[in-house]
């Protein structure tokens, strides 16, 4: 019986790697340079194997909540030295980028039921923020409240995202083992990303995108069709 043309392929390729795979075992009577050209030849055919390619690692982040507590004399509402020093000290331990809103509690209450020395004392706090260039709002109380809840205590907190970088380490196997550098494709891309990114809670969530200015596309689609378009400045690439 007739063999067709693909059998033939099949077989003739079989018979081929068998030839390779027993010309590549050890020989006592073959030179070391050549021992070696055969053990390559026996590691890409007897060991080598299709692997998946790793998803190139990804920039997290982590919110981390920030409390701290402003105590008041007696019934005054006056903010004394003090108090001062723990709204410095809360936004030296956070480090708040521009835009962070704190949220101000008081007591075990929701803000309706405050009295009017508290709701003083809470807008003392929230002066001292804007002076110090941050907004500050009414909250509720935190879920994990800082330690005490007295009568003549407010409480700050704001939350915080931070960067968790990806680990870009390759430890490398020892000789005779071959290095592998397939582990980590992408890795310093996303880690400069990361390092590069001014608010780090983008990278947990979207930033809702304000509406479009229409006049201010519309006037300059009307620049376009008048040539009043700036020309580009010639700049000289050449080095001196």
């Amino acid at each position: 019986m007739a063999m067709t043309g693909r059998k033939q392929i099949r077989l003739t390729t079989a018979l081929t790697l068998s030839l390779l795979a027993a010309g590549c075992a050890g020989d006592p009577e073959r030179s070391p340079d050549a021992q070696a050209v055969a053990d390559a030849i026996n590691v890409v055919f007897h060991h080598a194997k299709w692997r998946q390619i790793p998803a190139s690692p990804a920039n997290q982040a982590d919110a981390i909540l920030f409390q701290q507590s402003v105590f008041f004399n007696g019934s005054s509402a006056l903010l004394d030295e003090d108090a001062q020093l723990a709204i410095d000290q809360l936004l030296w331990e956070a480090e708040p980028d521009p835009g962070t809103v704190v949220s101000l509690s008081a007591g075990s209450g929701d803000a309706p039921r405050y009295d009017r020395l508290t709701l003083q004392r809470l807008e003392a706090v929230r002066v001292a923020l804007a002076d110090r260039g941050y907004e500050a709002v009414l909250g509720e109380a935190p879920a994990v409240p800082a330690p005490g809840s007295q009568s003549n205590e407010v409480r700050m907190s704001l939350t915080k995202f931070m960067p968790i970088l990806p680990d870009c380490d390759q430890p490398q196997p020892l000789e005779p083992d071959r290095p592998a550098f397939d582990t980590a494709f992408g890795c310093s891309n996303a880690h400069n990303l990361g390092v590069m990114v001014a608010n780090p809670g983008d990278l947990e969530r979207g930033r809702r995108l304000e509406p479009a200015d229409g006049e201010y596309a519309a006037t300059s689609v009307q620049r376009y069709r008048l040539g009043e378009i700036e020309p580009l400045e010639d700049e000289d690439t050449k080095s001196e």
